[in-house]
């Protein structure tokens, strides 16, 4: 971390890392202060992992979808009637289509 603080990073990720006090006093481990005290000079640039999901939107909005799915649509229908071949299995299809649903 203070490599990364020394180079000037200007964000530092943490992972696995101890993310409050109570988290090192209660470890009773020894180095505990070291990590702490490395933990309050890189504090202005460092960010846990946890943190860094809320950073960044996990799913598109629902518009970027829908423009999606109408582009592959027309893109299909329009290989679909270009191509004869195609156009004769889809009608098939559709007549069977009505045919099970009674239409």
């Amino acid at each position: 971390m203070l490599l990364a603080w020394v180079k000037k990073a200007d964000l530092i990720v943490a992972l696995g890392t101890h993310s409050n006090l109570v988290e090192y006093l209660d470890k009773g481990r020894s180095g505990m202060a070291s990590s702490f005290l490395v933990r309050l000079k890189v504090g202005t640039k460092l960010v846990d992992a946890k943190g860094v999901s809320k950073l960044y939107q996990t799913a598109p909005p629902s518009w970027q979808i829908l423009v999606i799915l109408l582009t592959f649509l027309a893109v299909t229908i329009t290989v679909i009637m270009a191509s004869p071949q195609l156009r004769e299995i889809f009608t098939v299809i559709w007549l069977n289509l009505r045919f099970w649903l009674g239409i």
